[in-house]
């Protein structure tokens, strides 16, 4: 009894701090500059003063169909009036998202980005996939979620413009 009360002690002193660095709505972003599948660099601050609609991907049935709905508030929201960034967080060669891309239904209509090291889903504590993020004009994370449909997420970010 005393063996399993001392593992479970062990695990939650293990999970909570990689929950408890998570962001939250109302904080500060934290910064990230990685490269787009065209090989462009791209950082969050370059984005200052837009709303941000981010998804943190995997190669993964349920991240494309969120990617594709993410295409649908691309057809609703201008690039003036928002952003939208794809990132790919498991630290996937290029080669293999390039695979996966490759097969969706529909090109994606915004940057999709690599995280070869993993940072971005690090440092917003990523625990399901896909993840949403939605960063205000300010760099301030007002939103994250799981899947959210096109509807929610443009009804969402008018809200914000």
């Amino acid at each position: 009894m005393r063996k399993i009360f001392l593992s479970l002690v062990l695990i939650i002193l293990a999970v909570v701090p990689v929950f408890a660095g998570a962001p939250s709505a109302g904080e500060q972003a934290p910064e990230f500059s990685l490269k787009s599948m065209d090989g462009k660099q791209v950082a969050l601050s370059d984005f200052k003063g837009k709303v941000v609609l981010i998804g943190m991907f995997h190669i993964c049935v349920p991240c494309m169909n969120q990617a594709m709905e993410f295409n649908k508030v691309r057809d609703q929201l201008s690039e003036d009036q928002v952003v939208i960034l794809g990132i790919n967080t498991n630290g996937d060669s290029r080669e293999a998202v390039a695979g996966y891309l490759s097969k969706f239904p529909a090109k994606v209509q915004f940057p999709y980005l690599i995280d070869p090291l993993k940072g971005v889903y690090q440092s917003y504590s990523q625990r399901d996939m896909p993840t949403i993020l939605i960063i205000d004009q300010k760099g301030i994370l007002n939103a994250r979620a799981p899947s959210v449909s096109a509807d929610q997420l443009v009804s969402h970010i008018k809200k914000m413009l």
